[in-house]
């Protein structure tokens, strides 16, 4: 009987469970319909193009991929369809509709869906009707719209992730604090700005281990608060831009572990009280204002790991916190980031003690003096950066005994000496090798094998050569070689070619070396590669690099013979092509046109031939074009109008002819346009001032130009350089050049003063590296002058040598910022303008050779930059003034051909100037006048009388006569009387005779 009881109670039992579980009616198999039919349903409303339900087949969805059923009832608990690809994108994850039949999911307890793409759809609200989830994740899956309140149901939830769904937005948090097991909460990367009871909710959750709430524009953080976060063991407060204080209740958390404030704008010091902080194993304060000196307290934090620091302005030295011989940080501390702040002094000694450092980055601070040798004891470090500070002395050779160090990094110092292979002897594991501006020398043996496998050597400005290193054809995985100006005047091995396939960026420019280019042979992972070798020796052909290279300089050489014509199929990549200032000659191929990716072409001073080819409208990202310095004839082509992107056009130093195409009108971005030194003709086109509205510089000198300034160049406000100088141009200066609002001098920043920069640099794998740099050559000074570096700082009008007629309008006088001012060589008349001396900022004034007339404006004695002056072959008068510049300027060929002029450096005067007729004459100079006035006055008056009388009295009339006849005879009678005795005087004064 016991045992039929026994037997009785278990199937009992057994039933009852069948009963409360569900299964019995709905199924006979592990996986029960309902919940099948659920998730089938819920797979209709996805998209599966990664094909992570290709196993929901079958009748057992338990065996489903993603799907986990429990054991002991068969329901479904656990949902995982995270995208788990390495490289995914989101035509190859889920997306689509989740359907609200997952409700009859009713023992689900784990939802995964992050890292799809549900493609801006909003988080359902049922979703908070799964009353047993106890972990939810939706991050980073395109989710948009509110956060619904919904989930503030999910009274069981103990992990909730809806970070990085960039369209979502929380306007209240208050639904969190009903979570009373929630332990993990990630809203990073949502909108919160309008959440401002996020603090007051979240402290709350007692049990809360874990928060995360990176980037989301959080309105405000009170300094001070009562905070009931008593497991708190990781805070993630990064990039929130609080700017303000640390609050101090930051640090009264006994469990922190993790502490996360970066990019927040904190000003202020740190607090001393971060030593409280007794577990505390990683902190980040980097990217904000705080300054001062670092706390010494640090020193006490016994767990810590990882410190960094980075990009704030703390001073003073580091010895405070890190110099002690007994700090606890010596046996914890892994990283210690310090980058980019005012930190000064020597390296302590003390920094040796740190076996456990992996990673040690100092770079950009003050710090000087030596390397302490003591650094060669961080037997752990792999990654060493002392870059960008004040260092000098020798490199240590105990530098040599870092055995794990992958990364040496010590650039901008002020070291010297010798580095030699005692240097590298133990350095097995390095990787990275950056010593470049520093005066060092290297100092290996050719047969040198080094331990070491190189990935990237950078030694530029340091002495390598003259012999190029033969060590490095033991380096087979080298993809950076930077050695520009390292003193290599040998040519380039043979054996470098079979090194060359994995580098991606070869730069041996400003050196001296020979012979041919080198060969390279492409890239194994078909990377982008940058090849600079400008600025050698190199001869011989221009051979065709590899299809992979995207930019190519090989400037600055003694280059010769043709570019191949097919040289855009066999480098259709580039996006920068230097060929300057090489020897090379024939025509420029039509190929160059299939470069669709080209930005920067520059074929300048070379000896390239015939027409320049119409063929450029498919690049659309070419920025510059540079043919300036060639022999190319024929006309300007039409396609170049289609270069929309255009910057600058240099075609300067040609024999190009006839007229300025109409089509670069539509180059509505050109900021340059150098057609000088050509034999174009016609007249200035209009369009110019209507269509270029953003030119800059605007050089046309040296052409066959004809016609009047057009009035529509006044549209070119943004104009600082303009030189129509050497054509045959006619007209007047229009008035309206004040409106060249450019040259007006004021306070602006650097892209005010030059919007596309003079030099455009390209930061290539932490390298910044001159990819152009805009040239234009400016008559000043009575020279030409080459202008690169300085051209954001020129403001310059040459109208020199044409035919221009008029007076020289006041309106110019209002272009403060003008430095060149040249109008040598017209028919300009009239006086100079008496406001000259407003032009505070002119270096060099040319008015020769013109018909201007008057005083010379004593305002000119105002210009204290003045350091050219020409006013010679006019018409001016009067006492040049004087001046303290004025002064310096003591050349008399200044003033030649004014026959009027007087004063230094000239003749003194001798009658005292008139000043001009719109200044205030002093009162004696009107009595000077009165009196000569009176004197002719006086004259005429009695000349009038006496010709009056002898007119009226004969006998006074034949008195004057007999008087006038009696005087004549007397003088001919003397002159008579000399005419007889001069020969008698001449021979008896040559002979000594006597008549």
């Amino acid at each position: 009987m016991e045992k039929l009881a026994t037997v009785f109670n278990l199937v009992l039992l057994l039933i009852v469970n069948l009963v409360f579980n569900g299964i019995g009616a709905d199924s006979n198999l592990s996986c029960i319909k309902r919940e099948r039919d659920a998730l089938l349903k819920f797979k209709q409303g996805l998209t599966d193009d990664s094909g992570q339900l290709l196993s929901w087949i079958g009748e057992d969805c338990c065996t489903w991929k993603g799907v986990s059923c429990s054991n002991r009832t068969d329901h479904v608990v656990q949902l995982d369809l995270r995208h788990r690809q390495v490289s995914f994108a989101n035509k190859t994850t889920l997306r689509g509709e989740i359907n609200h039949s997952l409700l009859n999911l009713t023992r689900l307890d784990y939802l995964d869906l992050s890292l799809n793409n549900f493609q801006g759809a909003e988080i359902p609200a049922f979703l908070g009707s799964l009353k047993n989830l106890k972990y939810l994740n939706l991050s980073h899956a395109s989710f948009n719209g509110q956060v619904s309140h919904h989930l503030g149901n999910l009274s069981n939830l103990q992990y909730l992730d809806l970070s990085w769904n960039y369209g979502l937005k929380v306007d209240k948090l208050q639904w969190a604090s009903t979570l009373p097991s929630l332990k993990h909460l990630d809203l990073s990367g949502l909108k919160l700005t309008e959440a401002v009871d996020w603090l007051e909710s979240v402290n709350m959750l007692p049990s809360l281990v874990e928060l995360h709430l990176s980037s989301c524009s959080l309105p405000q953080i009170p300094l001070f608060l009562q905070t009931n976060f008593t497991s708190l063991t990781v805070l993630d407060l990064s990039t929130n831009y609080f700017n303000s204080s640390i609050p101090q209740w930051l640090f009264n958390f006994s469990r922190i572990q993790h502490l996360n404030l970066r990019e927040n704008g904190f000003r202020g010091s740190m607090s001393s009280d971060i030593g409280n902080l007794n577990l505390l194993a990683v902190l980040d304060l980097s990217h904000n204002e705080l300054e001062g000196e670092m706390p010494r307290t640090l020193r006490n934090l016994c767990n810590l790991r990882e410190l960094d620091l980075s990009h704030n302005k703390f001073s003073g030295e580091i010895s405070q916190p890190f110099g002690s011989p007994t700090s606890c940080l010596q046996n914890s501390l892994q990283s210690l980031v310090l980058e980019t702040n005012n930190l000064r002094g020597s390296l302590p000694d003390s920094l040796g003690s740190y076996k456990h450092l992996v990673n040690l980055n100092l770079y950009s601070n003050g710090f000087s003096g030596p390397i302490p040798a003591s650094i060669g004891r961080l037997s752990s470090v792999k990654r060493l950066d002392l870059s960008h500070n004040y260092l000098n002395g020798s490199v240590p050779e105990s530098v040599g005994q870092l055995f794990n160090l992958e990364l040496l990094n010590i650039h901008n110092n002020s070291l010297s000496g010798i580095v030699s292979e005692r240097h590298f002897s133990k350095l097995a594991s390095l990787t990275t090798l950056y010593l470049y501006h520093n005066s060092l020398v290297l100092d290996l043996r050719p047969t040198w094998v080094p331990p070491f496998q190189i990935q990237e050597l950078a030694l530029f400005s340091c002495k390598v050569g003259p012999q190029f290193p033969q060590w490095l054809q033991t380096q087979k995985n080298l993809s950076i070689l930077e050695m520009s100006n390292t003193s290599i005047s040998d040519s380039i091995p043979d054996w470098f070619e079979s090194i060359s396939s994995n580098i991606v960026l070869l730069d041996l420019s400003l050196n001296q070396i020979g012979k041919n280019l080198p060969k390279l042979r492409k890239s194994f992972d078909a990377s982008s590669r940058f090849i600079y070798l400008y600025s050698n020796k190199f001869e011989g052909p221009l051979t065709p690099f590899p299809s992979d290279v995207i930019e190519l300089d090989v400037s600055n050489n003694f280059l010769q013979g043709q570019i191949p014509q097919d040289i855009g199929n066999m480098m259709p990549g580039l996006t920068l092509f230097h060929l300057s200032n090489n020897s090379l000659n024939g025509n420029i191929p039509v190929s160059l046109c299939k470069m669709g990716g080209l930005r920067f072409l520059d074929l300048s001073e070379n000896q390239f031939s015939g027409g320049i080819p119409n063929c450029w409208s498919k690049l659309q990202h070419l920025r510059v074009m540079d043919m300036s310095s060639n022999i190319l004839d024929d006309h300007i082509p039409g396609s170049l109008g289609s270069l929309q992107q255009l910057r600058s056009l240099h075609l300067r130093n040609n024999s190009l002819q006839g007229k300025v195409p109409a089509s670069l009108e539509k180059l509505k971005h050109l900021h340059i346009l150098d057609l000088s030194e050509n034999v174009l003709n016609g007249t200035i086109p209009p369009w110019i001032g209507e269509g270029l509205s953003s030119l800059s510089v605007l050089d046309v000198h040296s052409n066959r130009f004809q016609g009047e300034i057009p009035q529509e160049l006044c549209h070119l406000t943004s104009l600082r350089i303009l030189s129509l100088a050497r054509n045959e141009m006619t007209g007047t200066i229009p008035s309206c050049f004040h409106n060249f609002t450019a040259m007006i001098a004021k306070e602006v920043s650097m892209k005010e003063q030059w919007p596309y920069g003079p030099t455009i640099f390209d930061d290539i794998y932490g390298f910044q590296s001159v990819v152009y740099e805009e040239t234009v050559l400016v008559y000043i000074k009575g020279m030409q002058l080459k202008y690169t570096k300085t051209l954001p700082f020129l403001f310059s009008i040459d109208l020199s040598r044409n035919r221009f007629v008029g007076e020289i309008p006041n309106q110019l006088m209002n272009l403060l910022g003008l430095q060149n001012l040249n109008l040598s060589g017209n028919n300009f008349k009239g006086q100079i303008p008496s406001k000259i001396g407003d032009l505070r900022q002119l270096q060099s004034l040319d008015l020769s050779r013109n018909q201007l007339s008057g005083l010379i404006p004593i305002s000119l004695s105002q210009l204290n930059f003045l350091s050219v002056l020409n006013l010679s072959f006019n018409e001016l008068s009067g006492r040049i003034p004087s001046g303290n510049q004025l002064q310096t300027l003591d050349d008399k060929s200044i003033y030649a051909g004014n026959s009027g002029l007087c004063g230094f450096p000239l003749d003194d005067c001798q009658e005292v100037a008139l000043p001009p007729d719109d200044e205030e004459r002093p009162e004696d100079e009107f009595e000077i006048l009165w009196f000569y006035g009176g004197m002719g006055v006086g004259f005429m008056t009695g000349f009038v009388g006496v010709s009056s009388t002898l007119y009226f009295k004969d006998s006074w009339r034949d008195a004057l006569f007999r008087l006038v006849d009696k005087i004549y005879n007397k003088f001919r009678v003397m002159i008579v009387v000399s005419k007889n005795h001069l020969p008698r005087k001449i021979y008896g004064g040559r002979f000594g005779g006597h008549a």
